[in-house]
C-alpha cells in the first residue's frame, strides 16, 4: 500500500501530480534508473508518450547501446461486477484502454538502490497496488502487484505483456515472417529473442507466502498496431509502433494476496530475479538528518541517476556521467560542467577521479573527447571547450581531495597537454594567436556548446575568438601556472606569461561599450555583439582576466536581458534572430536551440557571478536562493524529482528537451554548496570574533 503523505520522497509531487487535465497528465514523467544506463520511464497515468519510454530499457554495453525491452503491460482484474483495466495505450486518436479512470493515486522515489514507482488502482471497493522496481547494478525490472478487496474471494488476474525488443532510437513495425524466437519454460517463463541481437526474459512470480497460487500461461503470440506517441509527433518524428505479445499469463489472488512480473535483460537472469525478489522492497524510512536538507537529499537522488558504468575492455568497469536521459550518453562537455556538482561536492571523490581517469586516457591531438559514440569504442573530438572544462574540473576535484600524486601522475600531464596542443595548433583550427587569445573553428563547424547544426546548416557560427574559450582558457592557464610550478617549472612560468598577455587582450578584444557587456564572439572581419550569456563565464571561473567594475556590468546585462525563473535565456529577445519556443520538427527546434531557449544549467554560473560581484554576502546569499526556488519546485513539475534540459524562453517557460539533465542538476547542487559554505565561513568568522582573548576573561554583566 501506499505510504502516507508525510512518508513522501517529494510531497510537491504526491500532492499535485495527479491534478489537471489529461494532457497535463501526459506531460508529467517518471524515470528509474540501476546505474547501469538502463531505466524504466513512463507518464504518471502509465501511457507511453515517447519512443524512449517502457518498463525495461537496457544497454547492450552498459551505459550505451540501449534497447526498449519490455515497452508496456495490458493488466485486467476479472470482478463479478465489471473489469479493473489497469493499462492506457495512445492508438491514432483514442487512448484504450484509460486506466486512468481508475487512479486514484501516484508515489514514486528514485533513491538507489532501489527505486520504484507505484500506482494504486480503485473500482468499488477493490484496490490494485502496482509497483515498479528497479535494482541498482541489474538488468532487470520487476513489478509488483497487490490486491485488497473486502471478503475472501479469488480474483482472476491477466496480464498481456507488449514486447519491442528493439534501439531505443528505432521503432518496431512487424516484418513479414516471425521476427522473434520464443522458448518457455515450467515455470511459465518466456524468453524471447529478436533474430538480430535483443533478448529478454520474463515471468510472473508468485509470492512465497502464497504457495498455492497458480500461474497459467497461454500461448498465443499476437501483434498490436499503430500504438502512437504523441511526444514524437509533436517534435516531427515518426510516431507509431507496432508492438508483440507471446500470450496471456492468468492467475488469481486472494485479498492481500501479491505477485511479481520479472523482466531480465537476458535469457539466464531470472535466477538474479528470483533472488532479488527476496530483499524488501519498500522505500526507507527518512531520518531526521535527512529532512533536514530536503532538498538536498532530492537534488543528490537526482544526481545519482547520472552516474553509472561504463563497460570497459577485459571485463573492468569505472564510473562515468550520463549526460541527459532518456537520450544522451556520456558527453566530454557535459562530463565536467557536471562533475564538481554531481561528485565533488558531495565528497565523491574516488568516482571523480574514475571520471577524470577514463576521459584523460583518450586524450588525442590534446583533446579531451567530446563523447563516446553510442555504438562501440569509439571517440568524437568534435569539442574546444571540454578539454578546458576538463582542466577546471580536475582543479576543482585536486581542491578538494588533496590527491597531489594523481595530479602529478596522471591529471597534471593530461592537462599540460592540452595547453601545449593549443599552443601548437589542434584539431578544427585551434591556435594561439600572438595576443595570446585562442582561435577556433570554421564556417562549417560547431565546436563550442552551442552546436546545432542540420546539414550544412550552422545555426550559431562562432568560429574565431568565443569569448567563453578565452575566458575557459585564462583560467585554464591560471591553474597550471599555479598547479604545475611545483612539478614543471618551466611550464608552470610558460602558463604564467601567457595568462598575463591573455589578461592585457581580453578586455580590449571583447569589452562592447556600447551594452557594457563583452562581444560574444571576434573574427578577423566581423564581432559578434549578440547578446548571449557566454560572456558570463568571463565573471563566475575562479580566474577572471576582466577588471571589476565591468564584471559588474556583465551580470547586470545578462540579468536585464537574459535572466528567467529557469535559467538563462541563450539569446537577449530585443535580437532579430530571437526564437521563443522550442518545439516543430527537428529542424525548427535546432534552430531555436540556442537563439533564445532558456538552459537551466546557465543559472549556476549566473548565480555563483553575481555571488562573486558582491562578495559572497549574505543579501546576495538570500538573493541566489531565491533565485534557484524555481527550479527546485521544477522537481515535482516534468520529469519528476529531476529538472529538465531547456525551457522555453518566452512564458510560460514550459519545460523541453531531456527530462533530466546532468547538469542542470549538478549546477543546482554546486551552487547550494558555495552558498552553504560561504554561509559557514562567515559564521564561523562570527564565533570567534565573540571568543575571548586568551588570557584574558571575558566580560561579564557585573563588570
Amino acid at each position: 500500500m501506499a505510504e502516507t503523505p508525510s512518508d513522501k520522497t517529494c510531497p510537491l509531487a504526491y500532492c499535485q501530480v495527479l491534478q489537471g487535465s489529461l494532457d497535463e497528465l501526459l506531460s508529467r514523467e517518471w524515470l528509474i534508473t540501476n546505474g547501469m544506463g538502463g531505466y524504466a520511464s513512463g507518464t504518471v497515468i502509465g501511457a507511453n508518450t515517447r519512443r524512449y519510454h517502457g518498463l525495461l530499457v537496457s544497454p547492450n554495453r552498459p551505459p550505451l547501446e540501449r534497447a526498449v525491452l519490455l515497452s508496456g503491460m495490458l493488466e485486467r482484474v476479472i470482478l463479478p461486477d465489471g473489469v479493473l483495466e489497469l493499462a492506457n495505450f495512445e492508438f491514432n486518436h483514442a487512448i484504450h484502454p484509460r486506466g486512468f479512470e481508475h487512479l486514484k493515486e501516484f508515489d514514486y522515489s528514485i533513491a538507489p538502490p532501489r527505486p520504484w514507482v507505484q500506482f494504486v488502482y480503485q473500482l468499488g471497493e477493490v484496490e490494485l497496488t502496482k509497483r515498479i522496481i528497479m535494482f541498482c547494478g541489474h538488468p532487470l525490472s520487476c513489478i509488483e502487484y497487490r490486491l485488497d478487496a473486502p471478503g475472501d474471494p479469488l480474483i482472476q488476474v491477466d496480464f498481456l505483456p507488449m514486447f519491442a525488443c528493439r534501439d531505443f532510437h528505432g521503432l518496431r513495425r512487424r516484418r513479414m515472417g516471425e521476427v522473434f524466437d520464443i522458448d518457455v519454460d515450467p515455470r511459465c517463463a518466456v524468453w524471447l529473442a529478436d533474430r538480430i541481437d535483443r533478448d529478454l526474459s520474463v515471468a510472473l512470480i508468485p509470492h512465497a507466502e502464497e504457495p498455492a497460487q497458480v500461474v497459467r500461461y497461454d500461448h498465443q503470440p499476437d501483434w498490436w498496431f499503430n500504438f502512437r506517441y504523441r511526444v514524437e509527433a509533436e517534435r516531427g518524428q515518426p510516431c507509431g509502433e507496432d508492438l508483440f505479445s507471446p500470450g496471456w499469463w492468468r492467475t488469481r489472488l486472494r485479498p492481500g494476496g501479491k505477485l511479481t512480473w520479472a523482466a531480465v535483460a537476458n535469457s539466464t537472469g531470472l535466477v538474479d530475479a528470483y533472488n532479488l525478489l527476496g530483499m524488501a522492497t519498500d522505500a526507507p524510512a527518512s531520518s531526521g538528518a535527512e529532512d533536514a536538507d530536503l532538498v538536498g537529499r532530492q537534488l543528490g537522488h537526482a544526481a545519482d541517476q547520472f552516474i553509472v558504468q561504463r563497460d570497459r575492455a577485459g571485463g573492468k568497469r569505472s564510473t562515468t556521467i550520463l549526460a541527459g536521459y532518456h537520450w544522451f550518453g556520456d558527453w566530454g562537455r557535459d562530463t565536467f560542467i557536471a562533475l564538481p556538482g554531481l561528485m565533488v561536492c558531495r565528497s565523491r571523490h574516488a568516482e571523480a577521479l574514475e571520471v577524470l581517469r577514463t576521459f584523460a586516457e583518450k586524450q588525442h591531438d590534446g583533446l579531451i573527447p567530446n563523447r563516446f559514440s553510442d555504438y562501440g569504442d569509439a571517440c568524437e573530438y568534435n569539442s574546444i571547450d571540454a578539454s578546458l572544462w576538463f582542466i577546471h574540473a580536475a582543479d576543482q576535484y585536486i581542491q578538494a581531495s588533496g590527491d597531489q600524486d594523481c595530479w602529478e601522475t596522471i591529471l597534471g600531464p593530461a592537462c599540460a597537454g592540452v595547453v601545449r596542443a593549443f599552443e601548437q595548433g589542434t584539431a578544427f583550427e585551434t591556435r594561439v594567436d600572438e595576443d595570446g587569445l585562442v582561435r577556433c573553428g570554421n564556417p562549417t563547424t560547431q565546436v563550442t556548446w552551442m552546436d546545432a547544426k542540420q546539414g550544412d546548416t550552422v545555426f550559431t557560427p562562432r568560429h574565431g575568438k568565443p569569448v567563453e574559450i578565452n575566458a575557459l582558457w585564462y583560467n585554464a592557464l591560471c591553474i597550471l601556472a599555479r598547479r604545475m610550478a611545483p612539478i614543471d617549472s618551466e611550464l608552470a612560468h610558460r602558463c604564467s606569461e601567457l595568462a598575463e598577455r591573455v589578461r592585457q587582450w581580453f578586455t580590449p578584444t571583447f569589452w562592447n561599450d556600447r551594452d557594457r557587456c563583452l562581444f560574444d564572439c571576434v573574427r578577423d572581419t566581423e564581432i559578434d555583439g549578440s547578446i548571449r550569456p557566454n560572456q558570463i563565464f568571463a565573471v563566475s571561473l575562479p580566474h577572471s582576466a576582466l577588471p571589476r567594475d565591468r564584471q559588474r556590468a556583465v551580470v547586470d546585462c545578462i540579468e536585464t536581458h537574459l535572466l528567467t525563473p529557469y535559467g538563462l535565456r541563450s539569446l537577449s529577445p530585443k535580437a532579430p534572430q530571437y526564437r521563443g519556443r522550442y518545439e516543430g520538427d527537428a529542424f525548427s527546434r535546432d534552430s531555436a536551440y540556442h537563439q533564445g531557449t532558456v538552459w537551466a544549467w546557465l543559472i549556476g554560473p549566473f548565480v555563483e557571478a553575481y555571488l562573486r560581484v558582491n562578495d559572497f554576502g549574505e543579501s546576495a546569499r538570500q538573493r541566489a536562493e531565491t533565485l534557484l526556488q524555481p527550479l527546485i519546485d521544477h522537481l515535482g513539475q516534468a520529469g519528476l524529482g529531476n529538472i529538465s534540459e531547456i525551457f522555453d524562453g518566452d512564458p510560460p517557460h514550459t519545460p523541453r528537451g531531456c527530462i533530466a539533465q546532468a547538469w542542470s542538476v549538478a549546477e543546482i547542487l554546486r551552487v547550494r554548496c558555495l552558498i552553504q559554505t560561504a554561509r559557514a565561513a562567515d559564521e564561523a568568522t562570527e564565533r570567534n570574533r565573540a571568543k575571548p582573548e586568551r588570557g584574558r576573561p571575558a566580560k561579564t554583566a557585573s563588570s
